[in-house]
């Protein structure tokens, strides 16, 4: 998100946020360096003066966009305003955020006060009526502004506990922009031609790329039944093989009852007789 400054436009008057993105440092001395601004003296002591440096050498207590926040012109009839804010509002290391209040549903006004001081009520720029403090008995150094225009250093005894004034640092926190409603309902209703070329191009491409998908898995899933059914054929021959003997490997062993075994041994004991007698005629005759 950018920290740029924003320009608010309304009624005439253009107001110019400048954004605290960051904590500006805390610089040594600021908590002492007091102020009376008021010519010839006055009740009143101010601490973290932006102008402190300018009138004084010193550390500056303020950073730069709070110095011109502080020391802009107020005059009533001006087109042009200097605040304090952005997408983002930090308080200075030397501030604490001591008050908040909704201004509406975008912006959120965010008070700081320095360390150690109450929050009063709200006041705008340049009046440092926001923050205070309590100050005790003792002896205190200010700047004094005089009638020549210049400052000068001056001491003084406060006799009673009292009261010192530290200047404010007040910015807006805007909510960071997010679509509408209206954007979002012409965007998806009433896209351009080149948005509709660029869909429908899209579409098309995913549609080509979808029909190569289906015709590489179709492929894929027909040779793998193929596969499926070769090697299961090739099993189911080799199973059968194993399973079916040819008829010459079979032997065939006739049961015959104890009768026939008996008659089938008289025969051949006849025959074996018959032959003997044979062989006997054969041996005379030859003799």
């Amino acid at each position: 998100m950018s920290l740029s400054p924003i320009l608010i436009t309304s009624s005439g008057t253009t107001t110019t946020y400048l954004p605290l993105s960051t904590a500006y440092p805390a610089q040594a001395g600021c908590s002492s360096l007091f102020v009376n601004p008021a010519v010839e003296g006055g009740d009143r002591l101010f601490a973290f003066d932006p102008g402190y440096a300018a009138h004084n050498s010193g550390p500056a207590c303020m950073p730069p966009q709070a110095t011109l926040w502080w020391g802009q012109d107020t005059a009533t009839d001006l087109t042009t305003r200097t605040e304090l804010g952005g997408y983002k509002m930090v308080c200075p290391e030397a501030y604490k955020t001591v008050a908040m209040s909704v201004l509406d549903k975008s912006s959120t006004r965010v008070g700081c006060c320095p360390s150690g001081y109450n929050f009063v009520d709200w006041a705008t720029a340049p009046n440092p009526i926001q923050c205070n403090s309590p100050l005790p008995a003792e002896v205190v150094t200010y700047i004094q502004a005089v009638p020549s225009g210049t400052w000068t250093t001056t001491s003084t005894s406060i006799a009673e506990p009292s009261s010192i004034w530290g200047v404010q640092v007040n910015g807006i926190l805007f909510a960071k922009p997010v679509a509408t409603s209206t954007n979002l309902i012409t965007s998806n209703a009433a896209p351009s031609s080149t948005e509709a070329s660029e869909s429908t191009s899209h579409h098309s491409g995913l549609a080509r790329e979808a029909k190569i998908g289906i015709g590489i898995g179709s492929a894929m899933a027909f040779l793998f039944l193929c596969a499926v059914l070769v090697i299961g054929a090739l099993f189911w021959k080799r199973k059968r093989r194993s399973m079916t003997t040819s008829p010459s490997q079979i032997a065939i062993e006739p049961q015959y009852s104890e009768e026939d075994q008996k008659s089938f041994h008289h025969v051949r004991t006849e025959e074996r007789h018959d032959e003997q007698q044979v062989d006997s005629t054969r041996h005379v005759g030859m003799g």
